[in-house]
């Protein structure tokens, strides 16, 4: 049992549970440079991500910010 514990808005309010933000976490989706070859199922994906329907679901949990969704970062191999 616990009176405290760490977790996000969504599930806080998934439970009814009160919620206090501590700090901002950003969560990114890495495709390794392996799977980089399936690029119509890498293309699905980012079309789904950049839909409005998948945008409005996201920020109707709460918590989330959807500024930079969909945006693409590419690393250089090491």
């Amino acid at each position: 049992m616990a009176d405290a514990g760490m977790g996000i808005l969504a599930a806080a309010k998934a439970l009814n549970l009160d919620f206090i933000p501590i700090v901002e976490e950003r969560y990114d989706l890495a495709i390794p440079e392996l799977h980089s070859s399936n690029l119509n199922a890498i293309g699905i994906i980012m079309e789904i991500i950049n839909s409005d329907s998948f945008r409005n679901r996201v920020q109707a949990l709460g918590g989330y910010d959807t500024r930079d969704m969909g945006k693409l970062m590419l690393q250089e191999s090491v």
